[in-house]
C-alpha cells in the first residue's frame, strides 16, 4: 500500500533565512508526526531529520522552496511547517 504524500510550497519570508534555529524548528517539528519530509530548493535537497542539510540549503529571505511529505501525518505536518514559515519562524524584526 502506497504511503500518503502531499507537497506544498512555501517562501522564506524572515531575515536571516534558514538558519540554525529556524533549521531545529523545522527538525522538532517534523518529529511530531509520522512522516518523512524534505525541502527542496532549486535542484537541492533536504531532508528535514537532519539539521545540518537544511542549514547548507542556504535558503535566504525570499527564496521559495518545496516541502514534501510522505507518511500518514502528510498533510497535517506540511500544514504546520507551512505555518511556521508564514509566521518567519517567529521572529521579531528590528
Amino acid at each position: 500500500m502506497d504511503q500518503p504524500k502531499a507537497t506544498r510550497t512555501v517562501v522564506v519570508t524572515n531575515r536571516a533565512g534558514l538558519h540554525a534555529r529556524a533549521a531545529l524548528m523545522i527538525f522538532k517539528l517534523v518529529q511530531e508526526y509520522s512522516v518523512e519530509v524534505e525541502l527542496v530548493m532549486d535542484c537541492q535537497r533536504a531532508k528535514a531529520s537532519d539539521v545540518l542539510q537544511l542549514m547548507t540549503l542556504g535558503a535566504s529571505q525570499g527564496k521559495q522552496l518545496t516541502l514534501e511529505a510522505v507518511g500518514p501525518g502528510a498533510e497535517a505536518a506540511l500544514d504546520a511547517l507551512a505555518s511556521l514559515f508564514a509566521a518567519g519562524f517567529h521572529e521579531e524584526d528590528g
